[in-house]
């Protein structure tokens, strides 16, 4: 048996090991973020069970919202949050009545009802509740500055008019944010995970000498990552799109990380061949890397909606704490942003396919007497 493979089974066993005493030991629990208090949005609020108010009632017959509010002072940014905001409440009333003030106890999430998830959950859950929270106290205090600004004063006048002013309208209010805050947690999780990958990749591509040759390492290694993230949330979320995404990200991060073609012997068997990958390829690879990057950014921004927010969408209200109005001109730079990349990508490419720079093609030429050129 050799070394590795010792190595290898010594990691199965303390993981398992680990997993166990947690197991045992440990029941994380996932922390209660309230992540705004219906007094901010209305200072005489009680937290006394109110009797019927009638805001279900008021929320159903509220069809003719869009038309008032046109006729209106109100901004048009107002117009689409409190339409949002109305369709969200009156779903949330059809499936749980009781959604404003829950009774009984909250759902089980299904990841720790399977073998593999019961196991990453006893692991994982507590790092991760521990950094649910840090972001939930970040959230908060965002979207607490948020509340000081013009743009709320001119929601919350707009929002009280409507529906009146009492303590399950300020309830509502304070739910409705506090739902779309925790759906942003996440978002901020993944975003500060490739945010620190892409520094880390871009600092080992700059102080290497074969910055090639690097640069294909890095992109191999960030399309591994991003199949190991489809696999956390095919796990977590029981997605099978993200499982199929995993594994063809996985297969190009392995092409990229071990650039290999398929041959056959002289006995006719099927073998796999490593090839050395030039710096052309090595730029096709990168323009097809970010032209991936900017389509996934561009459509979550174009088919998202207010009742269903984008990632985008999420992690810029995050660093505004406006959860109530859509960041329209935000995304707008984003999208100009994302489309200089893909330009400047698109252009350097073309660059290096024209003519390699002469380091680039000396190390080339050394490397490529060892293995067989890709072709």
């Amino acid at each position: 048996m050799s070394s590795r493979t010792k190595k290898l089974i010594y990691l199965l066993v303390g993981i398992m090991m680990a997993s166990a005493m947690l197991a045992y030991f440990a029941r994380p629990r996932p922390p209660r973020l309230e992540l705004v208090s219906p007094k901010q949005e209305y200072p005489d609020y009680s937290d006394a069970y109110p009797g019927i108010s009638g805001l279900a009632e008021r929320l159903t017959k509220s069809y003719n919202l869009a038309v008032v509010l046109v006729h209106s002072p109100y901004t048009e940014n107002n117009v689409e949050a409190l339409d949002a905001l109305r369709s969200w409440a009156r779903q949330r009333f059809q499936e749980q009545p009781d959604f404003l003030r829950p009774i009984g106890p909250e759902v089980t999430p299904a990841h720790r009802h399977t073998v593999i998830g019961a196991i990453f959950y006893n692991l994982f859950a507590g790092v991760y509740y521990w950094l649910e929270e840090a972001v939930g106290e970040f959230l908060k205090g965002r979207i607490d500055s948020f509340h000081y600004t013009k743009q709320y004063s001119s929601f919350r006048v707009a929002y009280f008019d409507f529906f009146g002013l009492d303590n399950d309208t300020a309830a509502l209010l304070a739910k409705f944010q506090t739902e779309k805050a925790r759906g942003a947690i996440p978002i901020i999780l993944w975003f500060a995970l490739w945010v620190v990958a892409t520094t880390v990749g871009a600092a080992a591509v700059l102080m290497a000498k074969s910055r090639f040759e690097t640069l294909r390492r890095v992109l191999g290694y960030g399309w591994i990552l991003a199949g190991l993230c489809y696999v956390v949330l095919a796990v977590t979320e029981n997605q099978v799109a993200a499982l199929v995404s995993a594994v063809v990200c996985g297969f190009v991060g392995l092409f990229l990380r071990y650039p290999f073609v398929v041959s056959r012997q002289a006995s006719g068997v099927p073998e796999l061949r490593l090839v050395y990958m030039g710096s052309n390829w090595v730029a096709v690879a990168l323009l097809a890397t970010v032209s991936v990057v900017v389509i996934q950014v561009l459509t979550w921004i174009r088919t998202g909606a207010p009742d269903a927010p984008d990632p985008v969408t999420l992690l810029l209200s995050s660093l505004s704490g406006n959860f109530l109005q859509d960041p329209s001109r935000a995304k707008r730079t984003v999208l100009q942003l994302f489309g200089v990349l893909w330009v400047i990508a698109a252009v350097w490419t073309t660059t290096q396919l024209k003519g390699d720079v002469k380091a680039a093609r000396e190390t080339e030429e050394s490397l490529a007497s060892l293995k067989g050129p890709l072709s």
